[in-house]
This record gives C-alpha cells, sequence and structure tokens, in this order.
C-alpha cells in the first residue's frame, strides 16, 4: 500500500457522503447525535476516512453505554452493600457467629446502622459485591475508548500525508515552471561576448 493509503498509489477519491455499503446506523437517538457531532468535526473527506469516522463514532457510543451501565449496577446494588457493611460490622462484634446468623442480623439492622457506617465503606462492599462484572465493563470501555482514538489517530495520518503530498505537488510544479518546462516565461541564454566581465577581457587583450 502507497503512502497515501491508495494500494494503487493514486490520490483517493473524495467521498463526501457515507457509503452505504456501511450498514444501517443504529436507531437509539443519543447515538444519532453524538454521531452527527463527531461527523461534523471529523469531516470525512474518502472512503477511508469514512470508515474510520464510523468505527470513532460506534466506539465512542460503546463506551458511552458501558458507562450506562456501571451507573445502573452501582444504584441497583446499592442496598447489597449497606447490607455488606453492616454485615462486616457485625462480624467484628460477634466474630463467633456463623456466617447464616450474620446474614440474618444484617437483613435486619442494616436499616438503622447504615447511617454510622462511612460512605467508602459502603462503596468498597458495593463494588466487592459485583466485582467480576465491573471489572468486565471497565475491561471493554478501555477497549472501546482505545479503538477510538486508533481511528482519529488514522484519520489524522492519512490527512497530514495527503497535505505534504499536496505540498510537494505544489514546490514540483512552481520548480518545473522556473526552469522553462512549465507555462512559465522562458528566460533566453545570453551570448558570451555580451556579458560585461568577457567585454572586459576583449578589451585588455587589445581586441576593443
Amino acid at each position: 500500500m502507497s503512502k497515501n493509503g491508495s494500494p494503487t498509489g493514486t490520490a483517493p477519491k473524495k467521498a463526501r457522503r457515507r457509503p452505504r455499503w456501511l450498514g444501517p446506523l443504529p436507531e437509539d437517538p443519543m447515538y444519532r447525535r453524538m454521531r452527527k457531532a463527531l461527523i461534523r468535526e471529523i469531516a470525512p473527506e474518502t472512503v477511508l476516512d469514512w470508515v474510520e469516522a464510523e468505527e470513532c463514532v460506534m466506539s465512542q457510543y460503546q463506551s458511552m453505554r458501558f458507562r450506562h451501565w456501571q451507573k445502573a449496577i452501582w444504584k441497583r446494588c446499592q442496598w447489597a452493600g449497606i447490607k455488606r457493611a453492616v454485615k462486616s460490622r457485625l462480624r467484628q462484634r460477634c466474630p463467633s457467629d456463623p456466617e447464616d446468623e450474620l446474614e440474618w442480623k444484617a437483613g435486619r439492622l442494616w436499616p438503622t446502622m447504615a447511617s454510622s457506617i462511612e460512605p467508602a465503606e459502603i462503596e468498597v462492599e458495593t463494588f466487592l459485591h459485583r466485582q467480576p462484572d465491573l471489572d468486565s465493563i471497565a475491561r471493554r470501555d478501555a477497549t472501546a475508548l482505545r479503538r477510538r482514538d486508533a481511528a482519529l489517530r488514522h484519520i489524522e495520518q492519512r490527512r497530514s500525508r495527503r497535505k505534504k503530498e499536496e505540498a510537494q505537488s505544489q514546490k514540483i510544479a512552481a520548480t518545473r515552471s522556473m526552469n522553462g518546462k512549465g507555462e512559465g516565461p522562458v528566460v533566453e541564454p545570453t551570448a558570451l561576448e555580451e556579458l560585461p566581465i568577457a567585454a572586459d577581457r576583449n578589451h585588455q587583450n587589445g581586441h576593443g
């Protein structure tokens, strides 16, 4: 593949509109609003730009959904975190009680004991209650963000290469024009005898 991203070495064609073969878009209104804003900012110019732009939009959308999942888990499992924190306090007070007894006491006492427990302790217990799920969502979120950043980086790299190639082409065209190979004015060569230094030498040799 050539530097400009084309397998044939020719400049990529402009593609101001989204190619149809990229498939239908999700119907989620949040996705549509986010995509409109990002596409306006990215302003894809070629087919490859569109592919990377859609990858960027979808990755950002997935990251947002994953974070909504995390919030939903935290909200839904907060009571479980409170109960775990109360049970931990009861275990410290009654270390000889069996687990089922501590579980029963925590179920009865958590409404009255919750106010005496630090919020950070409740957050820790909530996280530990659903740690595998939260860790899995966090990994998916990180992967989506890496894909988004890679897509943006590829778009910027191709644009930078295209700008350099255009600037180089303009420089070559200007050089050819100055050398008389283009459409610029042609400079006629001057005879050696007509140059001032040649005329001075002829005078010194007695030819003047």
